[in-house]
């Protein structure tokens, strides 16, 4: 079975390479071929190159913003969610501290009877929870660390804040970039039909022969991590 147009760009990216090389691989090898039979498959190669090179270089690019920059926005979002959470903890502590003796309503007020309902929760609700936390925080008796909570609080939300709008730009960033490759895969789909009617066309009645020329992602056959390289391999060297 070819690769379709729901393929991954991996995928695709695999059954293109297999059959441009076999092309060119036959008209060089195949001795059994007449010098247009091996004209052919130079034609026929020359036309896969251009979306070879274009779905190499998107794989490419999803790659390297999925482990470079998108890895490392996702990296420090999770680091600033945890800098959050202490500043959020250690502002319980401080909290509890300077009201201690105080009437009037204390650190639970602000950070709610258990502490983990602000610091358990996804990163993206966490920083609107401690704002209103810090907002609370005008609503208690003073003491001495007021300030000095509520000024490392917003330091710490205002951080998570830039650090989740850069996640989410780098993340659309990504979007674009799949997009772009899911319209290389579909355009190479249509190619791989192009290619297999004219080996058909040229070659009649020879299914097997053909069927060399493109990689087989049947389920019977395929597996994402591994090429076919043993049932090849199983037939002799």
């Amino acid at each position: 079975m070819l690769a379709g147009p729901t393929s991954s760009i991996f995928l695709m990216c695999r059954a293109i390479a297999r059959t441009c090389n076999t092309l060119e691989v036959a008209a060089k090898v195949d001795l059994d071929r007449s010098p247009e039979d091996r004209a052919f498959f130079v034609a026929e190669a020359e036309k896969l190159k251009p979306i070879r090179g274009l779905l190499i270089a998107q794989f490419r690019a999803v790659q390297d913003h999925q482990l470079g920059i998108g890895d490392l926005n996702q990296s420090a979002v999770r680091l600033g969610d945890e800098v959050l959470d202490r500043g959020v903890r250690a502002g319980n502590a401080r909290t509890k501290l300077g009201l201690k003796g105080k009437s009037g309503l204390g650190a639970d007020h602000v950070f709610g009877h258990r502490i983990d309902e602000l610091t358990d929760v996804p990163h993206r609700q966490e920083p609107g929870l401690v704002r209103g936390a810090i907002a609370r925080l005008d609503e208690l008796p003073d003491f001495d660390d007021k300030a000095k909570v509520k000024v490392d609080l917003q330091a710490r939300v205002d951080l998570q804040d830039g650090l989740l709008a850069t996640r989410d730009a780098s993340n659309t960033d990504l979007a674009k970039l799949e997009s772009e490759a899911v319209k290389l895969v579909v355009d190479a789909a249509m190619l791989l039909v192009q290619t297999k009617s004219a080996l058909d066309g040229r070659f009649p009645r020879q299914r097997a022969y053909v069927s060399r020329f493109f990689l087989d992602v049947s389920a019977k056959r395929h597996r994402d991590d591994n090429d076919d390289a043993g049932t090849e391999g199983a037939s002799g060297t």
